[in-house]
């Protein structure tokens, strides 16, 4: 197996699928990349066992090969060349040389049969396509509430919910929950549900960015493929709860403040600072058309304040305390010029809706909620 290729362009394909190699794991072969030769391409392969992606590119002087080398050093020499011309060769004891013009680097190699069976999708699947931008933007507003507890299974993704060309779109940790619905997200109906892992979505979003992509669903796996890259995801099969049922209705959540989402953001980062390093409580106080927010570390002796003007119809005055973390991410995946927070008690979940103005109010095509759950005031 030989081939020739510019060191640029070889960094950028395996700068695509590196993120599915795992950092640590028990099984030395999914340490390595997939190298594959066949009709003047290249074909770079990873896998975790749970995602795997290929990609390719064309290449120069190729010979038919197929072999694995490990991916951390392999990369890390690619990355760090000057942008020229390289030749890659592989000889029969399984030892891959890289010649740039001015050196040389000798790698171990594995056979290639040694490497796990890359997923393949069967017939009964529901293929449509999506914009590249839409995917992007669905995984931006979700994928920070996706839970970290591995012992919370079915919420270690975003749950896609598809109904014809619409979707209705979830993700949560347990204490806030993120809800998109879409009326077309995409091209061509599909009636699937998809709970996607975190790592592939964080993958894609990198990855597929411009035009569209083609996704195709069966009933344990999701692929999302363009012209040239190709990833295929194990779905999350745990039950999930039940989303909607936790959701308030604007009934119970009848104290509506309207507020300025980049000023918020700006002055909840600020007073976070200063609050408790434990929960990071940030106090909401409202009153008449006035939030005050306020954190306080009783351990330090410190605190901070902000006001900022607000619209407020909830009648009393209100105090609430939220994690100030929840609060600035939620507003950070937001990209209206303000936001209306429906509240009811210091103890009742808050949900958050964007509220865009003008000609982008009549673009928008994606509703959208947060929920956060509060935290306890002393």
């Amino acid at each position: 197996m030989k081939f020739k290729a510019n060191s640029r362009e070889l960094r950028d394909v395996i700068g695509r699928v590196i993120g599915v190699v795992p950092v640590r794991t028990t099984i030395p072969a999914i340490e390595n990349l997939l190298l594959e030769t066949s009709k003047k391409k290249l074909i770079i392969s990873a896998t975790d066992l749970e995602i795997s992606m290929s990609t390719q590119a064309d290449v120069m002087d190729a010979t038919d090969g197929k072999i694995t080398v490990n991916a951390k050093e392999f990369f890390d020499i690619v990355r760090n060349l000057d942008d020229s011309d390289i030749e890659i060769n592989v000889d029969e004891s399984l030892k891959l040389t890289l010649k740039t013009k001015s050196g040389s680097y000798k790698f171990a190699c594995s056979p290639a049969e040694e490497y796990p069976t890359l997923p393949a999708i069967g017939e009964a699947a529901e293929v449509s396509t999506i914009a590249a931008d839409s995917l992007r933007t669905v995984i931006e507003r979700t994928i920070f509430a996706v839970s970290k507890d591995e012992h919370r299974r079915s919420m270690n993704g975003v749950l896609f919910l598809f109904s014809g060309k619409g979707a209705r779109v979830y993700s949560t940790d347990g204490h806030r929950l993120v809800r998109i619905e879409d009326k077309a997200l995409v091209d061509k109906p599909l009636k699937r549900e998809a709970n996607i892992q975190e790592k592939a979505l964080s993958l894609a979003s990198k990855i597929f960015r411009a035009s569209t992509v083609e996704i195709t669903i069966t009933e344990d796996h999701i692929r999302l493929k363009n012209a040239d890259t190709e990833l295929i995801s194990r779905l999350i099969k745990d039950p999930h709860p039940d989303y909607e049922a936790v959701i308030p209705s604007d009934i119970d959540n009848n104290k509506l403040m309207t507020v300025n989402r980049a000023e918020l953001l700006e002055k909840v980062r600020r007073v976070a600072i200063l609050s408790d390093s434990v929960n990071h409580l940030v106090k909401f106080t409202v009153a008449k058309d006035l939030l005050t927010i306020s954190a306080e570390d009783t351990d330090r002796g410190e605190m901070g304040e902000e006001k900022l003007q607000v619209q407020w119809n909830g009648g009393e005055p209100l105090n609430i305390g939220f994690n100030s973390t929840y609060i600035t991410e939620a507003m950070g995946s937001i990209d209206a010029p303000k936001v209306k927070f429906a509240l009811s008690s210091p103890t009742r979940a808050a949900t958050i809706k964007p509220i865009q103005e003008g000609a982008k109010a009549e673009a928008a095509a994606q509703d959208i909620l947060i929920l956060i759950m509060p935290l306890r005031l002393n």
